[in-house]
C-alpha cells in the first residue's frame, strides 16, 4: 500500500532533542524505520516512519512535544540507478508536485523505500501502484 502514516514532531533545535526521542521510543520497542530532519530556525518538524505509531504518539505526548499524523506516500523500488527519477517523472506527468522526500535502504536489500509528501496523494499513489 503506498499511502501510510507518519508522524511529524515538531522539536526544538538543540543537543539532545532528537537523542531524547529517539531513546524514550528505544525504551518501549518503537523502531524508526525511517526518519527526515532538517534545520529550519530554533524548531524544525521531524517525519518519522515507526513501527507503533500509537505507541510513539503516547511517547510524544508524556515529552510534551507538539506533533501530528499524516498521510504520505511510500514507494518501494528497485535499488538501481534511474529508479527513483522514474518515479518522479511519472508523478511530474500527472502533474503531482513532490514536496519533500526521504528514503531508506539496507545494506544488500533489492528495494528501497522512498516516501514523499506530494501535492495530490490519491492521484499519486494510483500512478506509482
Amino acid at each position: 500500500m503506498p499511502i501510510v502514516k507518519q508522524l511529524v514532531v515538531t522539536l526544538e533545535n538543540r543537543p539532545g532533542a532528537l537523542a531524547t526521542l529517539c531513546s524514550e521510543l528505544a525504551k518501549i520497542a518503537v523502531n524508526i524505520e525511517a526518519i527526515q530532519a532538517s534545520e529550519a530556525g530554533p524548531f524544525s518538524p521531524v517525519r518519522l516512519l515507526v513501527s507503533h505509531l500509537d505507541a510513539a504518539q503516547k511517547v510524544c505526548e508524556r515529552l510534551g512535544l507538539k506533533w501530528v499524523v499524516e498521510p504520505a506516500l511510500a514507494v518501494a523500488m528497485s535499488h538501481r540507478p534511474g529508479a527513483l527519477g522514474r518515479v518522479m517523472r511519472k508523478l511530474a506527468s500527472k502533474g503531482i508536485n513532490v514536496e519533500y522526500v526521504y528514503g531508506t535502504i539496507g545494506r544488500g536489500h533489492e528495494r528501497a523505500i522512498v516516501v514523499m509528501g506530494v501535492s495530490h496523494l490519491e492521484g499519486a499513489a494510483k500512478v506509482v501502484h
